[in-house]
């Protein structure tokens, strides 16, 4: 595509997981992004910046959108901020609506996202899905994944396993008691260790007050929060007594890069049984522009 044909495009920028602005984690919205191909799209989100980008083409059902999320390096099957932040985006451009729902095709599903409008911000929340929990992962491929991490066993919390949770997108979660400060990524390989445990990501994550953190595979970038694991931390929490179905969980993340950020959490179903995973934020829009 020529960039001459990028004459007009708008986006939005807004952070996620917050109510106020420059904090939260940041997002590009393209809410009429019909007219651009993949690598556009690549290298657009490589332009803006942010973590991730979503770009947004209307179908001819109401409320109903094909969307396609990117990081700086790759397009995602399945994300989580990039979601409820367009949420808000799409509820702005309606009008004065107290609220509103739409649907937003993945490449992975099509999710459910609500939208209510706050004083000078938006209530927005997803239906992540049914979480899907994988075995327990222990002994030395459990010791490769937390050195993976500059991590070692005596971090883990007693009694806890490491353990895939996804609700689109696999994690890995990593229970800690301690640690969290010290995690990055140590080996160029992380990928691929972490796709022998049929995990996209890892998610260490401080089990008593419910503090995480997340980075690119190459331990580039790091996440400030990170929606998509969400879902499948309040499933382990969960599955393992530490939270209950139907209670309200806030996962914390972002403290360690200055952007302190809050994500709802809540698990139908039962412990052996989840049913689905909602998952909310606030969400607070920021700017807005036009390509030249």
């Amino acid at each position: 595509m020529s960039t001459s044909s990028l004459s007009g495009l708008v986006y939005r920028h807004v952070d996620v997981f917050s109510r106020s602005p420059l904090r939260g984690n940041g997002l590009t919205v393209f809410p009429d992004a019909a007219r651009l191909d993949t690598a556009t799209m690549q290298a657009l989100t490589q332009e803006m910046r942010q973590f991730e980008s979503i770009f947004l083409c209307p179908t001819d059902d109401a409320g109903v959108y094909v969307a396609r999320i990117f990081t700086m390096e790759e397009e995602l099957d399945f994300a989580g901020h990039p979601i409820l932040g367009a949420a808000a985006v799409l509820h702005e451009r309606l009008g004065q609506e107290d609220s509103a729902r739409f649907e937003l095709r993945l490449k992975a599903k099509t999710v459910r996202v609500d939208s209510r409008r706050k004083d000078g911000w938006y209530e927005t929340s997803m239906d992540q899905g049914k979480p899907v929990l994988g075995e327990p992962i222990e002994g030395a491929i459990a010791a490769r994944l937390l050195a993976a991490l500059n991590l070692g066993p005596e971090h883990l919390a007693p009694g806890l396993p490491l353990q895939m949770v996804s609700t689109g997108l696999p994690y890995l979660i990593l229970p800690l008691a301690s640690g969290l400060e010290q995690v990055r990524v140590t080996t160029p390989s992380l990928e691929e260790l972490l796709a022998s445990v049929g995990a996209k990501f890892s998610y260490p994550l401080d089990v008593q007050t419910r503090e995480g953190r997340s980075w690119d595979n190459l331990g580039m970038v790091e996440d400030i929060a990170t929606g998509s694991a969400a879902g499948p931390a309040g499933a382990y929490l969960v599955r393992h007594g530490l939270a209950g179905a139907g209670e309200e969980i806030v996962i914390r993340q972002g403290r360690f890069c200055g952007r302190d950020s809050e994500i709802s959490v809540r698990i139908e179903g039962n412990a052996n049984t989840p049913i689905r995973a909602i998952v909310g934020g606030d969400v607070v829009l920021v700017a807005r522009g036009s390509f030249d």
